[in-house]
């Protein structure tokens, strides 16, 4: 199975200068939890997520690092999230980008989500990007189609695991 078989062909992308406000509400808008950023001509040039939003509005690792008292300053975080809105998407998007093809195998694409811990991946063919893959688009096709294993449509089956309900 190819990724072409299961990539999103509608894309919701974001466009460099867009502002966090304007990402933050694209990703709810959309009920998406990432989007790749683009350039006025098209190219891929990263990705932004949730928790590229999230993390924007609190100190980074670095910070933390040199300066624990970051995370319990509370004055500093309100701060920060007051600056966030008008943040360009560039500033805090992930710029490791792997990218795959249409012709790239699931089974690669899915080592490549676990050896990097990207969880979506912008499908490129001849430099224009044509998809999007997630990690549950993944997870669902290897377990569909390597161990038969199928969604449920809401209707409860026993099974040897337990399911919590409510």
């Amino acid at each position: 199975m190819l990724v072409r078989d299961v990539m999103r062909t509608e894309i919701v992308s974001v466009l460099v200068g867009t502002s966090w406000r304007q990402v933050a509400q694209l990703l709810l808008t959309h009920h998406i939890s990432g989007a790749p950023v683009i350039t006025s001509e098209g190219r891929v040039i990263g990705v932004v997520s949730e928790k590229d939003v999230f993390r924007a509005i609190y100190p980074s690792y670095q910070e933390w690092y040199e300066g624990p008292h970051a995370f319990t300053d509370f004055l500093a975080l309100e701060e920060a999230a007051r600056v966030a809105p008008d943040k360009p998407v560039e500033e805090f998007m992930s710029t490791r980008l792997v990218s795959v093809e249409p012709t790239t195998p699931v089974l690669q694409v899915g080592a490549l989500m676990v050896a990097t811990g990207i969880h979506r991946v912008p499908v490129i063919e001849r430099g224009k990007l044509v998809g999007m893959v997630g990690r549950r688009d993944i997870f669902r096709a290897i377990l569909r189609v390597h161990f038969a294993l199928e969604e449920s449509n809401g209707t409860k089956t026993t099974t040897g695991a337990h399911e919590r309900t409510g």
